[in-house]
């Protein structure tokens, strides 16, 4: 979908963000945020969660997420539903992203997201929306379904 900023500034700033902030609803109505750890393989956002958590409480209830990448000065917003990854090929998979991208470096391990007790989540994002520099008039804005249309088309 045209815009002002390009697919691929959006896929490096996925690629390359430590952190994402993940807003999920409480059971009972109320908003829920925090950041997590995750890997982007360009198409799909992971993170993992501990079952016990109240992420995965509010999951459960309402599979709805809103997650923000950035800052004020550079927004980027996702949206979609989410849902636990059980396939052991694509853990296996998103577990190796993970491990390449979360290294601590004193002692050089890596981390996993195959810990016993947690989920792996994936977001398809049904929606993707960025501004930078703070000018909502640079906003640009895509929907999964139109650019997944534009893939298959350029592929």
């Amino acid at each position: 979908m045209p815009g002002f900023i390009p697919w691929s500034n959006i896929d490096l700033t996925l690629r390359a963000q430590r952190s994402i902030w993940l807003s999920t609803t409480r059971p009972d109505g109320r908003p829920h945020t925090v950041p997590v750890w995750f890997c982007w393989d360009g198409t799909h956002v992971y993170f993992v969660t501990g079952r016990t958590t109240q992420k995965a409480t509010n999951l459960a209830q309402q599979p709805f997420v809103v997650m923000h990448a950035g800052d004020s000065d550079d927004v980027l917003i996702l949206e979609g539903m989410v849902e636990v990854i059980g396939d052991p090929d694509e853990r296996a998979r998103v577990d190796a992203l993970y491990g390449e991208k979360y290294v601590d470096p004193k002692s050089g391990a890596k981390a996993t997201v195959l810990q016993t007790g947690d989920d792996l989540y994936r977001l398809q994002p049904a929606r993707v929306m960025a501004w930078e520099y703070g000018i909502v008039r640079t906003r640009t804005d895509w929907r999964w379904d139109a650019m997944h249309a534009a893939f298959a088309r350029s592929s």
